[in-house]
């Protein structure tokens, strides 16, 4: 099956005083973002690119290397919304800025109906097979919800057009850390929100093997061979329940 989506690149290069973000300089930052950006470009799987900085930082690098690409499109945004709303509000408010910004000016996203967010600065090494199993699946909504149906696992999901308009971006307006409504309890709350009014939801998820680091707490993802062993066979049991329930 073959599948039209844009993938979405969410940046902020120069955070700014944002609380609880110890990975905040703006050249580590800069340098995560080259990084995650080649990986991404590079990806044969991917013909559509939509990269949005909400700092106002000079973007050039990605102008220049978005260039030498001529097979794909790719739509570089440069945003000063990161500059516009109380910090007290968290880094995901920022983030949700972005989104809303994507679906009004670009132009990419107004010609697609499938979209795969990914943290800017994260490398996803098993992203063929989680794209393999967005096309198996079908669904509406790609995502992996935790704790109770709380938490939602924002670092790579995928969604139709209509999943981020009327569910996604309106929800995630809401967040706001100073009262620990974060971005991943706003994008939980959107996709049963979806789910409620008949979109649908992939059932297991294939955990994303992430290169990067952490911006609120500064560590490097870490997932050894025994953890990807770990997830594996979790998966495994849950799709057996699944296929297997009696009710």
């Amino acid at each position: 099956m073959k599948l039209d989506f844009s993938l979405i690149l969410t940046c902020t290069i120069e955070p700014k005083n944002m609380p609880d973000l110890v990975r905040s300089d703006p050249e580590t930052r800069l340098n995560d973002y080259k990084k995650a950006f080649n990986f991404w470009i590079n990806n044969r799987h991917i013909k559509k690119i939509i990269l949005i900085e909400n700092s106002n930082y000079d973007l050039s690098y990605f102008k220049e290397l978005a260039k030498k690409f001529n097979d794909k499109e790719i739509e570089i945004i440069s945003s000063n919304s990161n500059n516009t709303f109380e910090k007290s509000l968290g880094k995901g408010y920022g983030q949700y800025l972005s989104l809303k910004e994507i679906f009004e000016k670009s132009t990419i996203a107004d010609k697609t109906e499938y979209f795969i967010d990914v943290g800017a600065r994260y490398c996803i090494n098993n992203f063929e097979d989680i794209l393999k199993d967005i096309k198996i699946s079908k669904s509406d909504i790609y995502i992996n919800i935790t704790d109770n149906l709380k938490f939602a696992d924002a670092n790579i999901y995928g969604g139709t057009k209509k999943f981020f308009t009327k569910f996604l971006i309106p929800e995630t307006a809401k967040t706001n850390d100073s009262i620990n409504k974060i971005y991943e309890n706003c994008v939980a709350n959107a996709t049963l929100k979806a789910v409620s009014e008949g979109m649908s939801l992939s059932k297991t998820p294939i955990y994303a093997d992430i290169d990067g680091y952490i911006g609120t707490n500064g560590k490097q993802y870490k997932q050894n061979f025994f953890k990807k062993i770990k997830l594996f066979f979790f998966r495994k049991l849950k799709t057996y329940f699944i296929q297997h329930k009696k009710y």
